[in-house]
């Protein structure tokens, strides 16, 4: 798994690539920490993120939870079929607001 950090407007924008499973799921959760500390609107780009393990999903939920805890936003976008059937199958897809590209994330937030 590789994360690699940016921003766009007022938006931190993280990039998720490969696979999220329990030999990387505290590293992300690590890195999305460190946004949510000084970034109140994240944006998660999971479009190459190719699995998700139930590590991985716990990860997530801690990440809403944390940002919840702030009042900030956490989006997912790019979600690959096969990833969005996991959180859908899981009940996750309730804890993020989900879009098609960082861009439509980004202009969803408030202003």
């Amino acid at each position: 798994m590789e994360v690699t950090e940016s921003r766009l407007g007022e938006a931190a924008t993280l990039r998720v690539v490969g696979r999220v499973d329990s030999s990387v799921s505290k590293l992300l959760e690590q890195k999305v920490a460190d946004v949510i500390a000084h970034d109140s609107a994240i944006v998660v780009d999971v479009g190459e993120m190719h699995y998700v393990s139930s590590a991985g999903l716990r990860s997530f939920i801690t990440l809403a939870k944390h940002a919840r805890a702030k009042n900030q936003t956490i989006s997912l976008c790019g979600m690959r079929d096969e990833v969005a059937e996991i959180f859908e199958i899981s009940g996750l897809l309730d804890l993020f607001a989900v879009y098609d590209s960082v861009e439509a994330a980004v202009a969803a937030l408030p202003r």
